[in-house]
């Protein structure tokens, strides 16, 4: 049973348990109201009784119209007592008297009609006596035997007053069970509602507690051997928990991925600029051997023209015939030099060449090895990508 169906069942009980409390309070409220006009007729039974006594020794020395009086009187008394008995015996709506059903009140009820018959035969005997003597006499048997009957009404009251307490006594037990059933249903409704839902909802509480506090402890699980709210509530907690469990785990898997290459990136660059440098080293000095080839290309140059004007001298002076051997030893001498400095030249322009050519490879190798610490750059970043997209794929479960 779920627990919104034991819920249910519990205010059904409870309503149920209210409404016949409430019924029989009426019920109870209903039935001494009605014992109490009963009482207070019987009651007024003893009242009239000595009244009609009190009449009936009026009338033994009343004459004329008081006389007549007192008998209108006497008999209205009298059809007032006759509606009030037969209303006790027999119930009489308009009076508020319902019939008893105590035993005791009808045994009394049953000794009293009689005695009231003889006694309102000797109230009439009164009535219809013509004579002073005949009225003292009556009246003397009326006077004889009202403290008797009296007695028996006053009894017939003390009847209907124990039946009214014995239902008060009744009511009062009811009550005391009505108010034990009550506890008994408060104990037991608060223990069902503290097992089935204050227990397990104060460890969620608690679990709620752990997993959203500092510690962050994503191994709670609970155990529901159940299937109301509470443990479908304790079924998604577990489902939540475990697959936040998973998500953090593969973000810290995304995280250690991402510090070690944060580390591979760190030791590209710092290749990549050692690279660089290198580079820039290599092409400074490319450039410094390409001014000293190029000084030395332009003494070579110089050198070779030297030549050039040398040997055109030498052969003007050989075709005008006007060798002088001086002059012709010093153009030689001359021409000699500027083929050493030609030859010192080009030797260095070939030095340099090879410089320039070594320089040119170690350029080279700077910049493949840049290009390499690049291709590894661009594949780390493009790795950092597909980690970054997996964790928004993480985040999007998540509404934020």
């Amino acid at each position: 049973m779920i627990i919104r169906n034991r819920l249910r069942a519990t205010l059904l009980v409870l309503f149920a348990f209210i409404v016949g409390l409430v019924a029989l309070n009426f019920y109870t409220f209903e039935k001494l109201e009605g014992d109490a006009p009963a009482i207070n007729a019987s009651g007024s039974l003893r009242m009239r009784a000595y009244q009609l006594a009190w009449l009936s020794a009026r009338l033994v020395y009343a004459d004329g119209e008081e006389a007549a009086d007192i008998r209108r009187s006497m008999r209205t008394r009298i059809g007032e007592y006759d509606r009030l008995l037969a209303g006790l015996a027999e119930g009489k709506s308009e009076m508020w008297i319902a019939p008893s059903s105590n035993e005791e009140v009808k045994a009394q009820l049953a000794v009293v009609n009689p005695l009231w018959e003889t006694y309102r035969t000797h109230v009439f005997d009164v009535l219809a006596a013509d004579t002073p003597e005949g009225k003292q006499a009556a009246n003397a048997i009326v006077a004889a035997e009202v403290v008797g009957y009296v007695t028996e009404v006053d009894r017939l009251v003390m009847a209907y007053d124990q039946a009214s307490q014995e239902k008060i006594a009744v009511s009062h037990k009811v009550g005391a069970v009505a108010i034990v059933l009550a506890f008994i249903i408060f104990v037991v409704s608060s223990y069902c509602i503290s097992i089935e839902v204050l227990r397990p909802l104060a460890a969620l509480t608690a679990s709620f507690r752990e997993v959203a506090g500092k510690e962050g402890d994503l191994t709670q699980q609970l155990r529901a051997d159940r299937y109301d709210e509470i443990g479908r509530i304790v079924h998604s907690f577990n489902s939540f928990v475990s697959d936040l469990r998973q998500i953090m785990q593969r973000a810290q898997a995304c995280s250690t991925e991402v510090s070690g290459l944060s580390d591979t990136l760190w030791q590209a660059s710092i290749e990549n600029s050692k690279a660089v440098e290198y580079n820039a080293v290599a092409i400074s000095n490319v450039a410094a051997r390409a001014n000293e080839q190029n000084e030395n290309i332009k003494t070579l140059t110089a050198s070779v023209n030297g030549i050039a004007a040398h040997i055109a001298e030498m052969q003007g002076s050989a075709h005008d015939n006007l060798v002088n051997l001086a002059a012709l030893n010093t153009v030689v001498e001359m021409t000699r030099a500027c083929a050493q400095v030609a030859a010192a030249a080009a030797e260095d322009v070939a030095k340099a060449s090879t410089e320039i050519t070594n320089l040119t490879e170690d350029s080279a190798a700077a910049i493949e090895q840049e290009t390499a610490s690049l291709e590894a750059f661009a594949a780390t970043a493009e790795h950092l990508k597909g980690l970054a997209t997996e964790l928004d794929e993480l985040v999007g479960r998540f509404k934020v």
